[in-house]
């Protein structure tokens, strides 16, 4: 069964129950906007620290003849680049990140080995054909302000780490048995190594074979 992906209505209700705010006497205390807000805050540090597999991703396109830069993709975290790589007619050619001033001061066309990230991405040597360039990538959040917006990543993770935060926030007496239970959780997490769900960006030979086939799983 996949992840569950629950919209943040659904979270926010269940928080505000889970921290007591849902009882007689007691909805005066809830403040949709900080229970939003812890929400939010979860995933994001969730989406920080892991590369979650369902939100790694990859696009294929041409290269321009003598075109130097390239936009990025739309849903594309620039920062979160994994591979980028030209088809050489038998294999993914991996390129190397980083281009010097010396090697932007050699006039050479044809065939790239570097790439570099700015406002765009930046091939050199600057190919002279059309070539087949693919990108290895982290897809942005989606968003998730309104009631109906889902999470991005598995919504259980989402809510016990704003759980967590929630009832220290709020000084609660169980506050350290859910901080204990998130922590266990980042153990878990960082422990799948490339794992179903999750695969950690700084463990070592983590970038995917160049042979990784994708498809979409059943909605």
């Amino acid at each position: 069964m996949l992840p569950l992906k629950r919209t943040l209505g659904s979270l926010r209700a269940e928080l505000q129950t889970r921290l007591g705010f849902g009882m007689s006497g007691q909805a005066g205390i809830v403040n949709s906007p900080i229970m939003d807000s812890f929400l939010r805050s979860a995933q994001e540090q969730l989406y920080a620290q892991f590369d979650w597999r369902e939100l790694v991703t990859f696009e294929e396109i041409l290269t321009g003849a003598d075109q130097q830069f390239y936009d990025y993709p739309a849903d594309c975290n620039v920062e979160r680049i994994n591979t980028v790589a030209i088809w050489n007619g038998g294999e993914w050619q991996q390129l190397v990140e980083g281009i010097s001033l010396r090697e932007r001061s050699v006039d050479l066309g044809g065939w790239p080995l570097k790439y570099e990230r700015a406002a765009q991405m930046e091939l050199w040597p600057v190919p002279t054909t059309q070539l087949r360039l693919r990108r290895d990538y982290v897809s942005v959040l989606a968003p998730f302000v309104e009631s109906s917006d889902r999470t991005s990543i598995p919504s259980e993770h989402v809510f016990l780490f704003a759980l967590a935060n929630a009832k220290a926030h709020y000084r609660q007496p169980d506050a350290d048995r859910y901080e204990k239970q998130m922590d266990a959780l980042l153990v878990k997490l960082k422990a799948q190594h490339r794992g179903r769900s999750v695969w950690t960006k700084d463990t070592p030979g983590a970038t995917r074979n160049a042979k990784d086939q994708f498809y979409d799983y059943p909605r």
